[in-house]
């Protein structure tokens, strides 16, 4: 993946995003992006999002895990209407919105990955990343409608 196009967000989902975020805290929330593009090509635009719960069995408060069946039910309520999961959002709580080593050895080339730092149960920074071809994550930039 050579430079990756800017991901599209609008305000309200993403205060939709938010609000799930902040009331999974101090655990880490989780769930599924929904929308189209592929980054290269064309710009990532999130249509929805998939609130999913932590299924992490250890310490939930640094560590997430969207279940496998979760991940298969929102591929396919995406497909069935035109669209696809185009990427995974976490929050790292009382921790910057970077990516963590566990995070880059868990990702998937071709997605996008939105990271929410939640500081004291508030979000406060929301960053956004994708693997580039050497496997190391590249920040991308986030627009939302009234930026464009």
């Amino acid at each position: 993946m050579s430079a990756p196009a800017m991901q599209r967000l609008d305000p309200a989902l993403e205060a939709r995003l938010r609000r799930h975020l902040e009331a999974r805290y101090p655990a880490e929330g989780c769930g599924a992006l929904i929308g189209r593009g592929d980054g290269p090509e064309a710009p990532w635009v999130i249509t929805d999002i998939g609130e999913a719960p932590n299924a992490h069995a250890g310490d939930q408060n640094r560590r997430y895990l969207v279940p496998p069946q979760f991940q298969l039910q929102v591929e396919r309520a995406a497909r069935s209407s035109g669209q696809d999961v185009i990427g995974y959002y976490h929050s790292h709580p009382d921790h910057p919105a970077r990516p963590s080593e566990h995070d880059r050895e868990l990702a998937w080339p071709g997605y996008i990955y939105v990271i929410y730092s939640v500081a004291a149960g508030v979000a406060a920074d929301l960053r956004a990343f994708a693997l580039n071809d050497a496997g190391e994550f590249m920040e991308i930039a986030v627009r939302n409608r009234e930026e464009l």
